[in-house]
């Protein structure tokens, strides 16, 4: 009488059926892993997207708007004193247009150089802007505001050239004061003064 023996051997039975348990949950286990990861990338990328620092960081280091980074000032409010010497590594000067570098006589600006900062309290009364340069100049200079209103800045003495901005129109819906002075010529600039007439 002859025994049939069975096609498998039983030891590879043992391992099919091992094999067959650990892919029951291990597929489970690599599609919660994959939800995971997934989950993971779409915030960050949200993240990326809608980034949540302040005005200074942004305006810094995403939009790559200043030269400087306002560590300290996270809302960019202009200096309490009124006054910016460009000489220093001031975070309102934008990164175009203003040299990089300062010299002893202030800070070259070629063409057109902006502004960026926020009033600490929204002016109620009209705003001088007088810009102190190092020599003095003949050809005309502009300041464009944040929405193009456009207005001639006008000779006060031989190195100072100032002009006096309506309240009306400073848009204070805007997050960011965005000035641009503009001139055919380049200024070395020595320092900016912005403030609020009161009487």
């Amino acid at each position: 009488m002859y025994v049939l023996m069975p096609s498998q051997p039983i030891e590879l039975q043992r391992v099919d059926a091992k094999q067959t348990s650990n892919a029951r949950f291990s597929r489970p286990l690599m599609f919660v892993l994959l939800i995971c990861l997934s989950s993971f990338y779409i915030w960050t990328l949200y993240l990326a997207a809608h980034p949540n620092v302040s005005l200074a960081y942004q305006t810094y280091y995403i939009d790559k708007k200043t030269q400087y980074w306002a560590k300290t000032n996270t809302d960019m409010l202009f200096p309490k004193a009124g006054v910016i010497v460009t000489s220093d590594k001031t975070p309102y000067l934008s990164r175009t247009g203003w040299a990089k570098e300062a010299t002893k006589e202030g800070r070259v600006m070629l063409h057109s150089g902006g502004l960026f900062f926020n009033f600490a309290e929204f002016p109620k009364h009209p705003v001088k802007i007088q810009l102190l340069l190092s020599k003095s100049i003949t050809e005309p200079v502009y300041l464009t505001l944040g929405d193009g209103n456009k207005i001639k800045l006008l000779p006060l003495e031989i190195e100072a050239i100032e002009a006096i901005i309506p309240v009306e129109a400073i848009d204070q819906r805007l997050p960011l004061q965005h000035w641009q002075i503009e001139t055919p010529a380049s200024l070395t600039v020595k320092q900016i003064s912005i403030q609020e007439l009161t009487s």
